[in-house]
């Protein structure tokens, strides 16, 4: 069962792997270390790991996404990112069985891969190249931490055009129109909640943005109105 679900995790997605924002992994490490894992079926809503718990499991995406997210000291969230099929949460927690430094949540119906600790140590002795792929994960998602701590020294409109730019490139579909819609459907509390901003601030950046001709507000959705104008801005921040 849990062969077949690996199988179910894409190979090739390179256009996911661009933004730290939305986590994919592909590649046949990535498909072996899936292969380990004991499938788990989720519902939208519902906990995969919670912050501050104790467990010897990672857990690999066969389907679905999951939102990444971190409890701050002062009661509010900070979403780290959406794990996409293939992507890996709970690696460190799995090696060193500290306390988990993040929760994971299924955004939508999702199902999951469980690789304990004791499954992954004994597959590595064959196949040691599966923990140089869970290092080379842990590490990415220090990456992924840095650029966090680095927004909280951007201006407002700064985190949003990077964030914006970002899902663009990751998840971006250009029409014959040359609007590019996002398959990431993300409301506005959504995007404050990535970047660390209030509900009113972001929708007052992405009002200016729309009003700058950037972007285009379509039902609950923005859409890229000019991704050259938009790539400008970004390339002028600087991260």
């Amino acid at each position: 069962m849990a062969q077949s679900l690996a199988r179910a995790v894409p190979r090739e997605t390179p256009e996911l792997a661009v933004s730290p924002f939305l986590l994919a992994e592909t590649g046949p490490v990535a498909v072996r270390l899936a292969a380990l894992g004991v499938p788990r079926r989720l519902r939208a809503g519902d906990l995969v790991m919670r912050q501050g718990e104790i467990s010897g499991s990672l857990y690999i995406v066969a389907s679905g996404r999951l939102r990444l997210s971190l409890l701050r000291p002062d009661g509010g969230e900070r979403v780290l990112g959406y794990a996409e099929p293939g992507a890996s949460v709970g690696e460190t927690a799995c090696v060193d069985r500290a306390a988990r430094a993040a929760t994971a949540v299924a955004v939508i119906d999702s199902e999951v891969l469980a690789v304990s600790r004791e499954v992954l140590l004994a597959a590595a002795r064959t196949d040691p190249e599966l923990l140089l792929e869970v290092a080379r994960r842990v590490a990415h998602k220090q990456h992924v931490l840095h650029l966090h701590l680095a927004l909280d020294a951007l201006s407002a409109r700064e985190r949003m055009v990077l964030l914006l730019t970002h899902l663009a490139d990751a998840h971006g579909e250009p029409g014959p129109d040359g609007l590019v819609r996002l398959r990431l459907q993300l409301g506005v509390d959504d995007l404050a909640a990535i970047v660390g901003l209030t509900r009113v601030t972001a929708s007052r950046e992405l009002s200016r943005l729309v009003a700058e001709g950037v972007l285009l507000k379509q039902r609950r959705s923005f859409v890229v109105r000019d991704r050259p104008a938009l790539r400008r801005l970004t390339a002028a921040v600087a991260v």
